[in-house]
C-alpha cells in the first residue's frame, strides 16, 4: 500500500457514501481523516427497498459531481483498483455476495451496519475471512461516539454491572427485527456489557422492541429499540463506582471516529472490535428475532 490508500465503495444507498468519502476526500474539512482517499465506486443498490432504491441516483450524483469518484460496474471492479474497501450496502442481505470478491482478494474490508441481514450469512463472512486470512472488521459508528468512549474509560465508573442501551429500531421487512436499524442500540450496549451474553428475552410492539439478556455472570442488560416518539442513541451505564448516562455527542461528527479507527485497521491494526463480539451482537439479535416472534426466552445457542 502506498502512502494515500486508494479506497473503494461497494453500495451507493445510504448517506454514509457521501459522508464519509467527504471525511475522506476533503483536507478542509475540520474532521478530515487523512491518509486515505476514496477513487472509486459501485453503486448497487436494492430494486425492492425503498430507501434503498430512492436515493441511490442522488449518491451516485454526489459521489462523481462532488468528489469526482470513478463509478464502476462490478465489485470486482472496485477490488482492482483499490487497496481497501467500505462496503456500505444499506441491505444486509447483499453483503456476504458483495464481500466474497473482496475477501477473496484478501483485500481490508469494511463492512458497514449490520455485518448481514441473518446471524448465519454474518458467521459465514467471518468464515470466509478465517479461510483466506483477510482481514474483515464491522460495526456501528455508535461505539465509538465520543460521549460512550468518554463513559467507557471513566476510571470512576469501575466494573460494569449493568447497562440500559437505547436507540432507534424502525422495521424493514427485508432485514427484519433489530438488523435494520436496532443495531445501533444493540452496539451501545455491548460496548459496556462486552461479551458473553446467554438468553434473551424480547418484548415487541409495534411501538418498540424491549430486548432483555441475561449476560453468564448474572448481569443484566437491556435495549429499547424505538419506533415512537422522541429518538435518541444512549445508554445508562450501571458501574461498581457510579451510574453513568449519555447521549450521542453533538459536538463531533458521529464518523469521524470510526473512520479513523477504520483507517488504523485498513494500514494493518487489529479489528477495533473483536470478530466473536461482533458473530455474538448477531446472535443477540437474531434470537431476540425468534424471542419476538414465538414470545419466549431464546438461548443464543440455539441460533448460532
Amino acid at each position: 500500500m502506498g502512502d494515500e490508500l486508494r479506497i473503494g465503495i461497494i453500495g451507493f444507498d445510504t448517506s454514509h457514501v457521501p459522508a464519509f468519502t467527504k471525511l475522506l476526500n476533503d483536507p478542509r474539512d475540520p474532521y478530515y481523516v487523512p491518509g486515505a482517499k476514496v477513487v472509486c465506486g459501485y453503486p448497487s443498490f436494492s430494486p425492492d427497498v425503498e430507501s434503498s432504491y430512492t436515493r441511490v441516483e442522488e449518491f451516485k450524483q454526489e459521489m462523481v459531481n462532488t468528489w469526482r469518484v470513478e463509478l464502476v460496474d462490478s465489485v470486482e471492479e472496485v477490488v482492482a483498483r483499490c487497496d481497501a474497501v467500505l462496503l456500505e450496502s444499506v441491505d444486509g442481505r447483499r453483503h456476504l455476495e458483495e464481500a466474497r470478491p473482496v475477501i477473496a482478494a484478501r483485500k481490508p474490508l469494511y463492512i458497514d451496519k449490520p455485518l448481514a441481514a441473518s446471524y448465519d450469512e454474518a458467521a459465514e463472512i467471518y468464515r470466509l475471512a478465517r479461510e483466506v486470512d483477510c482481514p474483515v472488521f464491522s460495526s456501528s459508528s455508535l461505539r465509538f461516539d465520543a460521549n460512550m468512549v468518554a463513559i467507557k474509560n471513566d476510571p470512576e465508573l469501575g466494573a460494569v454491572l449493568g447497562c440500559d442501551a437505547f436507540s432507534p429500531a424502525t422495521l424493514e421487512p427485508t432485514n427484519p427485527g433489530l438488523f435494520w436499524y436496532g443495531v445501533h442500540g444493540c452496539e451501545i450496549l455491548y460496548t459496556f456489557m462486552g461479551q458473553g451474553c446467554q438468553r434473551v428475552r424480547c418484548y415487541s410492539k409495534a411501538g418498540a422492541d424491549v430486548v432483555v439478556g441475561i449476560w453468564a455472570d448474572g448481569r443484566l442488560g437491556t435495549l429499547r429499540g424505538t419506533r415512537r416518539g422522541a429518538h435518541e442513541y444512549g445508554a445508562t451505564v450501571f458501574g461498581a463506582g457510579r451510574v453513568a448516562q449519555a447521549l450521542r455527542s453533538r459536538d463531533v461528527p458521529l464518523y469521524a471516529p470510526l473512520l479513523r479507527e477504520i483507517m488504523a485497521f485498513f494500514r494493518g491494526g487489529p479489528p477495533p472490535v473483536d470478530p466473536e463480539e461482533t458473530l455474538e451482537i448477531m446472535a443477540f439479535m437474531q434470537a431476540a428475532l425468534v424471542s419476538g416472534q414465538e414470545w419466549r426466552e431464546v438461548d443464543l445457542d440455539e441460533v448460532r
